[in-house]
């Protein structure tokens, strides 16, 4: 059987490009397609000589070669994806939270696809992303209407294209139901469990916070994710200290929210930086609405509790007052009340770390790979 996997952008190592690297490695000789690649970003997991050659012709590809903007790629995205051939392949998996899901395949190619999300900048999150990108002047706002418009209605047509459609939670179930109509199987994506419970042999950490005593956030520094609430209610609390792991275009904005030290940012941590850092924190926060978080589960299995936001898919996966604590208001209103009393019963360790691991061990990556073939079947 001849596999092709399909991931419309290889610019970042987030959650949805471990949901690839997992594919690549239950389907080792498949061949790799993307509508967008950055070698020096991607390239230790994801080799140039691994992507299929027809993804350095693409329109995509081409404005992203020059402009280094994936964002300026969007009006040439639904061209390169029906550009690509499939023609020649048994099996194409699409992952899919942008345009993917468009691919063009043969009647007697069986063509699954993988939903984060459906595309969410188009949909319901339409005008959070046109204030990230300054749309006021009428200029952007004319041209963005316009490119919108016909995006939601290409993005419709080819979401029929697709055999078997798996959503990553129910809670991206009910949308892809809401948007396009189609009835999914659901499929958690697969998380390294193991890794975030290792006992590391050697710890060489104190670079941000030497005493162990402070929160974590591991989120892109975009406008959607909420980190703006999240620094303005530690400003208000700053005998709380807080860590924000990764990198993002509104990281310099961000920063100048701060007044106090007890907010620290530091730069994507890989491996066991990243592993140490969230076994010696206190518990995460998780400050905005995801379809699918990879991020609580693994910390869930360094068993720590998390303490999110009550909405999306969190609701699908926790044990609360076990596992999780939520705050209910989508505008941080009960956050400080809550987080107080949780942070109490935190330190009064209240919370056991064998019920943290178990409940992350539903989401492993075995799991998702025996319910995938089961799938593929």
């Amino acid at each position: 059987m001849k596999v092709a996997i399909l991931h419309e952008m290889l610019v970042k190592l987030w959650g949805a490009e471990k949901v690839v690297e997992k594919l690549l490695n239950i389907f080792p000789d498949a061949d790799l397609f993307t509508l967008i690649y950055d070698e020096k970003k991607v390239g230790k997991i994801f080799p140039k000589e691994k992507m299929n050659s027809q993804v350095f012709s693409l329109p995509s590809q081409n404005i992203y070669k020059w402009t280094k903007n994936q964002r300026l790629c969007l009006p040439s995205i639904p061209r390169s994806v029906e550009a690509l051939d499939f023609s020649e392949y048994d099996l194409v998996i699409a992952s899919s939270s942008w345009f993917a899901h468009g691919a063009i395949t043969k009647p007697e190619t069986q063509f699954i696809v993988y939903y984060h999300s459906p595309a969410r900048y188009m949909w319901d999150w339409t005008n959070e992303y046109k204030k990230d990108i300054g749309w006021q002047t009428w200029i952007k706002w004319f041209m963005l209407n316009r490119l919108f418009l016909k995006l939601r209605q290409w993005d419709i047509i080819a979401s029929a294209r697709v055999d078997t459609v798996i959503a990553n939670a129910y809670n991206t179930a009910w949308r892809i139901q809401k948007y396009y109509r189609r009835e999914s199987e659901i499929l958690y994506p697969p998380v390294e469990v193991s890794r975030f419970q290792k006992v590391l042999k050697k710890s060489e950490w104190n670079k941000f916070y030497s005493n162990g005593n402070y929160y974590i956030i591991i989120s892109a520094l975009t406008e959607f994710k909420k980190l703006d609430v999240a620094i303005e209610w530690f400003n208000k609390i700053s005998d709380q200290n807080l860590l924000i792991i990764w990198a993002g275009d509104s990281r310099e904005k961000l920063e100048n929210l701060v007044k106090w030290d007890n907010i620290i940012f530091a730069w994507p941590q890989y491996g066991d930086d990243l592993v140490d850092l969230v076994q010696k924190s206190r518990w995460l926060i998780f400050p905005g609405e995801e379809d699918f978080g990879i991020v609580p589960i693994e910390v869930m299995a360094a068993w720590k509790p998390v303490f999110a936001l009550r909405a999306g898919w969190l609701l699908e996966t926790v044990i609360e007052w076990k596992t999780w604590e939520f705050f209910n208001s989508a505008n941080w209103d009960d956050f400080v009340e809550n987080f107080t009393r949780f942070n109490t019963k935190n330190t009064e360790n209240k919370y056991f770390p064998d019920d943290c691991k178990k409940q992350a061990e539903l989401f492993s990556d075995i799991k998702f790979e025996e319910n995938l073939m089961k799938l593929i079947k």
